[in-house]
């Protein structure tokens, strides 16, 4: 296995900025975002539909602390898998359940995630 760390030079956005761009509508298009979904209470099993984007533009999210975690790719190489280290800062939900007003944690999004989609839109069309 090869292995390779994987870090952003570039520095990630602050809440606001996500707030922001959210309610400017960087994200509309983004299936992830703007698909319902269901959340399962932990508490008593009642299903929530919630869609993230209604979240992100709300500021209804937390940042959570950055952490290292090892990415291992599938590639048809000689040497067979890779392995990279990468940062993963995972954004937060707080589900509020309308049957027992319970409050159950969900994150299913990245930081890294919305600044790839993001930078990703801005260079699509353009072809060699």
């Amino acid at each position: 296995m090869e292995r390779k760390t994987g870090q952003s030079t570039m520095p990630l956005p602050t809440k606001e900025e996500i707030r922001t761009q959210a309610e400017r509508g960087a994200y509309d298009r983004n299936p992830l975002l703007a698909t319902r979904h269901e959340v399962v209470c932990q508490t008593c099993g009642q299903k929530c539909s919630i869609v993230f984007l209604d979240y992100l533009k709300a500021g209804a999210f937390e940042l959570e602390q950055t952490k290292m975690v090892e990415v291992v790719h599938a590639a048809p190489t000689i040497t067979g898998l890779e392995q990279t280290m990468e940062q993963m800062t995972p954004i937060t939900f707080t589900i509020h359940c309308k049957r027992c007003g319970a409050e159950t944690p969900h994150s299913p999004l990245t930081l890294e995630y919305l600044v790839f989609t993001t930078r990703r839109s801005a260079s699509a069309g353009f072809y060699i």
